[in-house]
Order: C-alpha cells, then structure tokens, then sequence
C-alpha cells in the first residue's frame, strides 16, 4: 500500500500524466491511420476518454492538495 500522502500525490500525477500520453499518442494513431473501417474512429474516442481521464485525475489531486488536513501532510514530505 501507500506509505504516506506524498507517495499517493506522487502515484496520482503519475498515473494521470501516463493517461494524457497514452491518450496523445491514441489520437496521434489516429491521425495517421488511413483505414477505411471504424479502428481509427476507435482510437480517435479512446485517445478523447484517456485524456479527459488524465484531465479528472491531475485536476482532483490539485483540489485534493489544496484541503487543509492533506496540506499540513504534505508539509512533512522530504523532496
């Protein structure tokens, strides 16, 4: 499990970071496909959710820091 408020901020960034890449590159794969079935219409809405996911998941982190209580944890965190 977590150790401490500042591995769950760090495991949350870094989810959501690896979430708007892989979103990236979904759409950038779609882009580039010139098929003429529904794959890159597929990844075009796959790239969309992945990013919109990322978006929610660095957005709640940021209201999350920003609550007292998890602040003053955050506080103690050794960089």
């Amino acid at each position: 499990m977590f150790k401490s408020a500042c591995d769950v901020v760090k495991k949350s960034v870094m989810l959501s970071a690896l979430f708007l890449t892989i979103g990236a590159l979904l759409e950038i794969a779609a882009q580039l496909l010139t098929l003429e079935n529904m794959i890159p219409v597929f990844f075009a809405y796959a790239g969309v959710m992945a990013i919109f996911i990322g978006l929610v998941g660095i957005l709640a982190t940021l209201v999350a820091v920003l609550i007292p209580g998890i602040n003053q944890r955050l506080q103690a965190c050794q960089h």
